[in-house]
């Protein structure tokens, strides 16, 4: 078995490809980088962990998350499979930090799509538990834009590390239906 690494952009659908490998394939726990960033800053005074929009000075998150991840395969004693996503590990830091033996990666990002499209898709399909619920229209607008700007920086870097980059912006569902494909190929 392979581990799967999903990183991006948010609102492209990391969260729901993840819960189709963990319901495609056996011994999958899926590790949301979003929850241990949160977990972490509301515990830890001065974290220097932080989301890409934080702009933490020295964000040690790849390297904590790179840690994490090797101290529990070996302290386990046995290979665990995961399926880690979030939208906070750019493709240099990923390459630089991680061991990606026996990993398959994937970017997602939605270049097709304008803020205001994602916006509208937000409001559209997302339920109460998202985080877009609690903000404006606004506050959602803004973020998307900031991203935009990760987003070119993720398209260029995964182009100059051979990483995988799949835009989610159209067609989700066949995408995602084709990865499952491409995954049940890689892992046999």
């Amino acid at each position: 078995m392979k581990n799967i690494m999903i990183f991006g952009i948010c609102r492209t659908g990391k969260t729901t490809f993840s819960r189709m490998i963990q319901e495609n394939f056996e011994n999958y726990q899926i590790i949301e980088v979003d929850t241990i960033i949160s977990a972490l800053q509301r515990t830890v005074q001065n974290v220097q962990i932080g989301f890409i929009h934080d702009n933490v000075k020295e964000n040690k998150l790849p390297q904590f998350l790179s840690l994490l991840i090797e101290k529990n395969v070996v302290k386990n004693g046995k290979y665990m499979n995961f399926v880690i996503n979030g939208d906070s590990i750019m493709p240099h830091d990923l390459i630089k930090y991680f061991n990606l033996e026996n990993t398959i990666v994937y970017y997602f990002v939605n270049s097709k799509l304008t803020p205001e499209e994602i916006l509208e898709n937000c409001r559209k399909y997302d339920d109460s538990t998202e985080w877009t619920n609690r903000r404006t229209d606004e506050q959602i607008l803004n973020h998307m834009k900031f991203y935009k700007d990760i987003e070119k920086q993720i398209i260029e870097e995964c182009d100059k590390y051979k990483i995988n980059c799949i835009d989610t912006s159209e067609n989700r569902q066949k995408i995602f239906e084709k990865l499952i494909q491409d995954i049940r190929k890689e892992i046999q």
